[in-house]
């Protein structure tokens, strides 16, 4: 039966950097050390040290993947050896290190730590006698194969087996605890078996309002961190809502924007205190891919995100990867493109369009996938005065025809203001004030917090208002400014 949390705030939730592939990336970078030295090491009176058995516990003991994941791992580094070996008979090590990985898994999830002094001794375990099982496996394997004679295979083969092993038994841990300390968690310190991954999985979460996006008690420290990026977040959109997050630079927007889309803390790692839901459902028991469906998100750079060379072919690809038959890539294709104002540019060249038409094109192959949210993470930071116009009356009308929710985090205040229903200010982590834009603008004048992004238009009404002098509309762009200036002097409103 799930277990009901009642106060939010309370709730924590660890999570090592890289995500749940954070495996896949460390054992790459160790056998990818591993085959460099392999190559390069020379042999002492014939002896050299098995670099890809050592650099592959590393790798295990470090991220304690699942057993099929070390498998998949120890194959890999098989089919290294095998392209580099000088043995007779290479492919044995496809079943040597089938021992290895079940071993390197045994000491990584079940061996209990062990300790001369300061020093743990689990890393030089795991490197002998991981060596020492692969190596006889290999050794009795190459001996049947090759019909050695059984003298060879005890008083030679043997012995160099444990000779290697004793080898190995140094170089594990010279290896392994420069990369603990690089893969150290959020405090600074490094990460303790008491301290695993958290899992959510049997907690009942629930938001304690209906927005589409809930953020509740919200506070989150990056791996290494010395302070928290967020403290104490707390923030409701609305279905159809245009909220747009402003503040310095460093201020904790992408952070929080992240925290929407499940990045923070899923890939990113490090601690996080309280809870996002997103439609409902709580991002730690949600996975990234299906948090996608509900949340599209574009990145500043957005041509990362363009993968194709046409724009036909960039919207078959996302959507062929999310499993989509044909007829409904085309029919996807051709809304999105259409609400983008892109229909009719399918078998144009990537390379050919401008900046601003690059950028539409990735927001159609997002809104093909028909997501609730849209997430924007300083959209505007690459365009011109014209192009960030342009933007925003796109996204504007994507909102009130099409009743998309957008997120914004953005310092264009005064292009964005007139489809905005609500500014969001955040300095050092913290929400300081929400709500109408001009509430929000006016806050931030007022208490010279990041006020260089005020429209200089609405500051003049600002400084107006400070001298007693009112106007009954906000000046939000020039038209609303020459309404309500002449409004006030035919009617006398003026004061």
């Amino acid at each position: 039966m799930d277990q009901t949390v009642s106060d939010i705030s309370k709730l924590v939730y660890r999570k090592a950097e890289g995500g749940k592939f954070r495996w896949v990336t460390v054992s790459v970078l160790m056998l990818a050390i591993g085959m460099i030295l392999h190559l390069v090491s020379p042999s002492v009176a014939g002896f050299t040290p098995n670099w890809m058995i050592a650099t592959y516990c590393v790798a295990i003991l470090l991220t304690k993947p699942t057993y099929r994941q070390c498998l998949g791992i120890c194959m890999i580094a098989a089919l290294m050896e095998v392209f580099t070996s000088k043995s007779a008979f290479p492919y044995g090590d496809f079943a040597s290190e089938f021992a290895g990985a079940y071993i390197a898994g045994f000491f990584a999830h079940s061996m209990p730590e062990m300790k001369i002094g300061r020093f743990s001794m689990r890393p030089s375990l795991c490197g002998f006698i991981t060596t020492l099982v692969s190596g006889f496996v290999f050794v009795s394997i190459l001996t049947w194969v090759l019909r050695m004679p059984s003298a060879v295979y005890l008083y030679a083969m043997l012995p160099m087996v444990g000779l290697v092993a004793v080898g190995n038994a140094f170089i594990t841990p010279f290896l392994y605890f420069p990369a603990r300390r690089l893969l150290s968690s959020a405090s600074g310190k490094e990460k303790s078996k008491e301290e695993p991954d958290s899992d959510h999985s049997g907690l009942l979460l629930q938001a304690s309002g209906d927005g589409i996006i809930e953020v509740e008690h919200l506070t989150y420290c990056y791996p290494r961190g010395e302070r928290p990026a967020l403290e104490d977040v707390n923030l409701s959109v609305k279905k159809g809502d245009f909220t747009v997050l402003t503040g310095p630079n460093g201020a904790g927007k992408t952070t929080l924007l992240m925290s929407l889309v499940g990045a923070v803390p899923h890939y990113f790692g490090g601690v996080m205190h309280g809870m996002v839901f997103v439609d409902g459902k709580a991002t730690t028991q949600s996975r990234v891919a299906d948090l996608a469906y509900h949340i599209g998100v574009i990145l500043s750079d957005y041509d990362a995100q363009i993968v194709t060379m046409t724009v036909g072919e960039e919207m078959a690809f996302s959507l062929g990867n999310s499993g989509f038959p044909r007829n409904e890539i085309i029919r996807r294709t051709e809304d999105a493109l259409e609400k983008v104002h892109l229909k009719g540019l399918e078998n144009h060249l990537i390379s050919d369009l401008s900046g601003g038409q690059r950028q539409r094109l990735v927001i159609a192959s997002v809104l093909a996938e028909e997501p609730d949210v849209l997430v924007f993470d300083e959209p505007t930071s690459a365009l011109d005065p014209e192009g960030i116009q342009s933007f925003y009356r796109l996204l504007g009308n994507l909102n009130r025809e099409f009743g998309i929710t957008v997120i914004v985090a953005d310092h264009h205040l005064g292009e964005v203001l007139p489809y905005a229903n609500r500014f969001v200010l955040i300095d050092k982590g913290h929400i300081l004030e929400t709500g109408a834009p001009e509430k929000v603008m006016k806050f931030m004048f007022n208490y010279g917090i990041y006020s260089e992004a005020v429209p200089d238009l609405y500051k003049i009404q600002l400084q107006l208002e400070k001298k007693n002098i009112y106007f009954k509309e906000k000046f939000l762009n020039l038209d609303t400014a020459r309404r309500a200036v002449s409004h006030s002097i035919e009617g006398s409103h003026l004061q």
